[in-house]
């Protein structure tokens, strides 16, 4: 949280705190343990505008030390919201990796479908094919240096 206070003047700094639940509420006795938050309150937390604007009216309106719980509600609330735009991103990006694995799959089906490795197979590249034509590759460059540099033929 960041504010001023009525004694500040235009040129100071604003007071900057964390805001947390006050002490009393985390230090109960071993009869009253802190347990799951029930669903209803989660629902709240995480619900539509409305719902939402209602929790925090009510922790706004409590008598004393609702500033704290305000800020920790606040947090989960945007944290929950963020959640749910990063999933919708996974989300989208999942569907968008499906299909583009679908249109690689169909692309390799009309690559077969037409027998286009019949048009250059005498290449065989792959693992040993594609070693194979690097090397041809350098013997085919190292064979016009030579007739280059002695006459033969005409250089690069």
């Amino acid at each position: 949280m960041a504010g001023y206070t009525k004694d500040d003047s235009p040129g100071d700094l604003p007071l900057i705190t964390n805001l947390y639940a006050p002490k009393e509420y985390y230090n109960n006795d071993d009869d009253d343990l802190a347990g799951a938050l029930p669903g209803w309150f989660i629902s709240a937390l995480g619900g539509s505008g409305t719902t939402f604007a209602t929790l925090r009216r009510a922790f706004d309106q409590l008598a004393i030390h609702n500033w704290g719980f305000v800020a920790k509600i606040d947090h989960y609330h945007a944290m929950d919201k963020q959640c749910q735009a990063l999933c919708s991103q996974i989300n989208l990006l999942e569907q968008e990796i499906q299909t583009a694995r679908m249109e690689r799959s169909l692309s390799k089906g009309r690559l077969e479908a037409a027998h286009t490795n019949h048009q250059v197979q005498h290449l065989r590249l792959g693992q040993t094919g594609a070693q194979q034509e690097q090397n041809r590759v350098r013997m085919d460059l190292v064979r016009q240096d030579w007739q280059a540099r002695y006459g033969h033929g005409h250089p690069l």
